[in-house]
């Protein structure tokens, strides 16, 4: 992330030329794969902010059983709600995606806290003084950590349409470890004792039963909009707005308007009567996309450390980066399946990111050096 950010800092060029750098004539392909990963979980991530959104509501209108099933009649009215709202925020530019970030990321933060505090004192074990089940050093957690943190390639790759308005490299280094590796880590330990003590993988769910009152149940599910609404804002419109553009050759902004209409689209509000479906998919799919977007930031990094690594090396990376992780997925037996439709593709998961990264760093720094 801090990497990438400097191209942004220093050049102030948005991914896509970023990715023409480093991938010269094939940059195309990576600008594709980002937006594909962005685009998916745009519609993810509208989804539960809308959700979110139409639960509020129904609350407010007197409802309290069945709250997930009569969400479906409204849910596609909030999702519009959702969409444009991200969209005109969005269009305004990168200052004013930084400002909703700054302020929703804290109180996000400090409103989960509180939740878990309030679970943790009311389960709280005579023994260890620890929500049940949970530990920073279990398999348990780290696995789901190493799912979640899939998402810091979101960022690290398209680093630099955020790092434009950074005002020097120091904030940007305080601003990646504080704001996002920081806060990411804490956020997810916070998340995973709400899950493990709950038995809950849906927020909304957690929220609707773990609150000690209907204020912070109101308050919680609104946190629960401007959580993926700010996520779509720092990482998936960037680079679904990115792929509208290279496809169609039109401006920013009616290509913003576009991927809103695509995130419309995307969401899977259509299945809400199969919300335990869509958590499994989104499960599936948070834990393998790291597949694409590792060997995209490893060739990235590779030109980083040497120019001379662009265009055909830096694109053999990405591949030989792909190859590597699917490999290791294989040979581990840790594949997955990620359902679209009716078709199932396999992903390899984990940590496979890392794999595919590290190859794809490596690969164009060699092939470098086996030209010269």
């Amino acid at each position: 992330m801090v990497l990438n950010g400097l191209v942004g800092l220093r050049e102030g060029v948005d991914y896509i030329e970023h990715s023409r750098r480093v991938f010269g004539r094939l940059y195309k392909i990576p600008v594709f794969l980002r937006g594909l990963v962005g685009g998916l979980w745009y519609g993810v991530e509208a989804f539960n902010g809308a959700l979110a959104l139409t639960l509020i509501i129904l609350y407010a209108l007197g409802y309290r059983e069945g709250l997930l099933g009569e969400a479906l009649a409204i849910l596609p009215v909030l999702l519009v709600v959702y969409v444009a709202s991200a969209t005109l925020v969005y269009k305004r530019g990168v200052a004013a995606v930084g400002k909703a970030a700054s302020i929703a990321g804290p109180v996000l933060l400090a409103y989960f806290a509180y939740l878990a505090w309030a679970n943790h004192v009311a389960e709280l074990s005579a023994t260890s003084g620890l929500p049940r089940g949970v530990s920073w050093t279990s398999a348990a957690f780290l696995g789901y950590l190493a799912v979640q943190t899939n998402w810091w390639a979101t960022v690290a790759i398209n680093m630099s349409d955020l790092s434009r308005a950074a005002r020097s490299t120091r904030a940007l280094v305080v601003g990646v470890l504080v704001g996002m590796v920081g806060g990411q880590l804490l956020g997810t330990y916070i998340g995973y004792v709400l899950a493990s003590n709950s038995g809950s993988a849906l927020p909304h769910e957690i929220i609707i039963q773990g609150s000690p009152s209907s204020l912070v149940l109101v308050i919680g599910l609104l946190f629960a909009f401007l959580a993926p609404w700010t996520t779509d804002l720092s990482a998936n419109i960037p680079a679904l707005e990115g792929l509208v553009r290279i496809i169609s050759g039109i401006d920013k902004g009616k290509a913003a308007v576009i991927a809103g209409l695509l995130g419309f689209l995307l969401a899977p509000w259509y299945a809400m009567d199969k919300a335990q479906d869509i958590v499994g998919y989104v499960g599936a799919f948070a834990a393998s996309y790291g597949v694409l977007l590792g060997p995209i930031l490893g060739a990235m990094i590779a030109w980083l450390i040497n120019e001379r690594t662009s265009g055909v090396p830096a694109f053999a990376g990405l591949l030989a980066g792909i190859a590597a992780a699917y490999g290791y997925g294989y040979a581990t037996g840790t594949m997955v399946s990620v359902r679209l439709g009716g078709l199932a593709i396999p992903f390899p998961p984990g940590i496979t990111i890392y794999v595919g990264l590290v190859t794809a760093l490596v690969v164009p720094l060699l092939i470098d050096r086996a030209r010269r």
